[in-house]
């Protein structure tokens, strides 16, 4: 795993803390930035075929059409479906029309990937700590990180990638992919892992046809008397799934809430509604493979359902190792006193953990209990952390595995 330039990370601290004296992305109640979304919808699976859509009507009924400047969609490369592709380009294509969008910012990646990755490129090298861009990724990474390699280095602190999965993060066992959230968080971006949004908003079985029971918290689609939202039911429909679950970061976009559901967007899309932005998120969790620097440390998958996300990193062997990233995360408060969980374990032999701030380490650090006992959490208390600072967990000892510190506001 490739280890940042503690240099060069340093200097990218100072910058970006300076850019960070208000979270976003709203600011005074008025959204600030820009918006990119790419999406799958080729292969795998046709929830895209109704998230696209919703994902769309979200934006345009929260009043933030205009801040999408990119949307890309089939984006699976090493594989595709010729009819996928037709009807996931009909909900996206059907979307722009119901909903008003500008043709001109969406990208089949299928029929123009140079024309993709250049647009997004393009968006990438127009932001600024005034205007950063939000980027949902919706599908796997090979795309998005093509794209960040065509930009320019020094404007990728500007992005927040947001994600909710480990397929969207480029993990799946059917394909072989080149690039990871890794591959991507390396390039200097700023990486959001969200809630699992499958949780709340996909009301079937991955795989298989939603039995017509399923469909029922959705009805509000098919009976509005807005033609609109008649087309998300339809496209609902014909996905064979009620799943529109990568829409769910497009409503945490809108609002800093995780927690999407049917009725959020009923209230949204149909009661038009518009959400209250979440002044500060109650908890952000940064997960261990997120953090920008990994020294003495490596992604692990193996998939792992006690793990956040089913992902974690674990320790090259060393006797030393830490994890080191800046907080810039949506909706996390300008400053706060939090109380950090750091969840770890160790197999086998004594490790000593510490948090630092800044390079300060908080408290006295505390040791693990030297055996075999699955995840454990430590809690710090009332622990001082801004907006820019620098949040790092340290291990010395007995090889450890890292899971995600878990910043709870007081």
């Amino acid at each position: 795993m490739k280890n940042v330039c503690l240099k060069g990370l340093a200097t990218t601290f100072l910058l970006a803390a300076s850019a960070l004296a208000q979270t976003g992305p709203f600011v005074e109640g008025k959204f600030q930035g820009r918006i990119a979304y790419s999406a799958d919808g080729n292969h795998n699976d046709p929830d895209d075929w109704i998230a696209s859509p919703v994902a769309l009507a979200i934006f345009a009924e929260c009043g933030q059409k205009d801040r999408l400047v990119h949307f890309d969609y089939n984006c699976i490369l090493p594989e595709t479906n010729p009819e996928w592709e037709k009807i996931h380009a009909e909900s996206v294509l059907g979307a722009v029309k119901h909903y008003g969008y500008s043709e001109k910012v969406f990208f089949d990646c299928r029929k123009n990937l140079e024309g993709a990755l250049a647009n997004l490129a393009k968006a990438i090298d127009e932001s600024s700590a005034d205007n950063p861009l939000y980027f949902i990724v919706a599908g796997p990474m090979e795309a998005p990180y093509l794209a960040i390699q065509k930009s320019r280095p020094e404007k990728r602190q500007f992005v927040y990638c947001i994600s909710h999965s480990r397929w969207n993060d480029g993990f799946a066992s059917r394909y072989t992919f080149r690039h990871t959230k890794r591959s991507v968080i390396e390039q200097d971006v700023n990486w959001v892992q969200i809630a699992d949004q499958n949780r709340l908003l996909s009301l079937s079985p991955y795989g298989k046809p939603g039995p017509a029971e399923s469909f029922a918290s959705y009805h509000w689609m098919r009976d509005s008397a807005e033609a609109k939202v008649r087309f998300l039911w339809e496209r609902m429909q014909v996905s064979t799934r009620p799943d529109p679950s990568d829409a769910g970061m497009a409503y945490f976009l809108m609002t800093g809430d995780e927690q999407a559901d049917p009725a959020k967007l009923k209230k949204l899309l149909v009661d038009k509604v518009v959400p209250q932005q979440v002044m500060s998120r109650a908890k952000v969790r940064i997960e261990a493979e997120n953090f920008r620097e990994l020294t003495g440390y490596q992604l692990e998958d193996t998939s792992d359902r006690t793990a956040s996300h089913r992902l974690q990193v674990k320790s090259t062997g060393g006797e030393a190792g830490s994890i080191r990233t800046r907080l810039a995360q949506p909706f996390a408060a300008a400053s706060g006193r939090y109380d950090v969980d750091v969840r770890y374990r160790n197999d086998g032999g004594a490790c000593r953990f510490s948090l630092l701030v800044n390079g300060t380490t908080v408290g006295n650090g505390w040791e693990s209990a030297g055996k075999t006992e699955g995840w454990v959490t430590q809690t710090l208390r009332d622990v001082a952390i801004k907006a820019g600072d620098a949040v790092e967990v340290q291990a010395k000892g007995a090889p450890a595995r890292l899971d995600y510190v878990e910043l709870i506001i007081r």
